[in-house]
């Protein structure tokens, strides 16, 4: 089965005319498959995977994305790497009343994503539409 792999542009480009049309998508399954419906417009071969998707749908400036996620265990490791977009995760910390630091969890500065040291583990994504400013 042969297949083309679009650009970002032109992933964006679709992925802003569906958010546009529906205002909302409530499962990235849903919305990839809006996307990938859009692209075939132009180019019926095309298709885009959902991690590709979702990393272009979170850090999009046009998207308001929330993230659902469930408790994991403590010790497993996050390898300094966001779940969602893979982006450097950053470390929350808090000083203490005897002048040292604790970490309390990390953050994500690309997408909302966050955690404690109970690792989050992202299960849904909203995204929903944000106006643009005309340019």
């Amino acid at each position: 089965m042969a297949y083309s792999v679009p650009s970002d542009e032109e992933i964006e480009d679709a992925l802003r005319y569906v958010m546009r049309r529906l205002k909302g998508v409530n499962s990235l399954r849903k919305l990839r498959e809006l996307v990938i419906k859009e692209l075939q417009n132009t180019d019926p071969e095309y298709t885009v995977s959902s991690k590709r998707l979702r990393k272009l749908a979170v850090t999009a400036p046009f998207i308001h994305t929330e993230i659902y996620a469930t408790r994991g265990e403590r010790k497993k490791s996050l390898k300094g790497r966001c779940p969602v977009c893979e982006n450097k995760l950053e470390t929350t910390k808090n000083e203490t009343i005897f002048g040292g630091t604790v970490t309390l969890g990390y953050k994500c500065k690309r997408c909302p994503y966050w955690t404690t040291l109970k690792r989050r583990i992202p299960l849904r994504y909203n995204f929903e539409y944000k106006m643009e400013e005309k340019r």
